[in-house]
C-alpha cells in the first residue's frame, strides 16, 4: 500500500488531532477517511462509525475479549458486501485493530484496557492466537449496579 508523508503546521495538527480523538480515530485514519470521501468514486469504509460501534460494544463486554468477539469487527465482510466497498476484509480489520488498540492505549474507551498476564515474574500483554486480548474493568462494577 503506498504511503504519503505530509508536513503540516502545529495548529492544523492540533485541530486534526482534536477531531480524530472525537471520532476515536488516529490522525492518519482521519486524514485517509476524509481523502477517501473526497476522491474515491466508489464507496469507502467509514472507520469513524465502526469505531463508535466497537466502543459501545466493548463497553458492554463482561469478560476478556478479542476484537473478533465484537459484532462490528466480526461482520466487516457483510458491511463490505452491503456497501459495495472495494477493499478486502483483512485490510479493513487490520486498520480497525490498529485504530482500536490506539484508542484503548489513549484511554478513549471507558474502562477497557489490554489484558495482562504474569509470565516469568513480569507482566506481559495477553494474546489468544496472536490476537490482542482486552478486558472491560468496569464490568466488575456493573454487577453491583443491577
Amino acid at each position: 500500500m503506498p504511503r504519503i508523508n505530509l508536513s503540516v503546521s502545529q495548529e492544523l495538527y492540533d485541530r486534526l488531532k482534536q477531531e480524530a480523538d472525537s471520532r476515536y480515530l488516529s490522525v492518519n485514519s482521519l486524514v485517509v477517511s476524509e481523502l477517501e470521501k473526497t476522491f474515491m468514486t466508489e464507496h469507502s469504509f467509514d472507520y469513524s462509525i465502526a469505531m463508535e460501534s466497537l466502543k459501545n460494544e466493548s463497553e458492554q463486554m463482561d469478560v476478556e475479549f478479542t476484537l473478533s468477539d465484537l459484532p462490528t469487527f466480526k461482520n466487516v465482510d457483510k458491511i463490505i458486501i452491503e456497501k459495495n466497498i472495494k477493499e478486502s476484509p483483512a485490510s479493513i480489520r487490520a486498520r480497525l485493530g490498529k485504530i482500536y488498540n490506539e484508542a484503548v492505549r489513549n484511554g478513549q474507551i471507558a474502562g477497557v484496557d489490554r489484558a495482562i498476564i504474569e509470565k516469568n515474574g513480569s507482566q506481559e500483554y495477553k494474546f489468544i492466537s496472536r490476537a490482542a486480548v482486552y478486558v472491560n474493568k468496569l464490568s466488575k462494577h456493573k454487577g453491583g449496579l443491577k
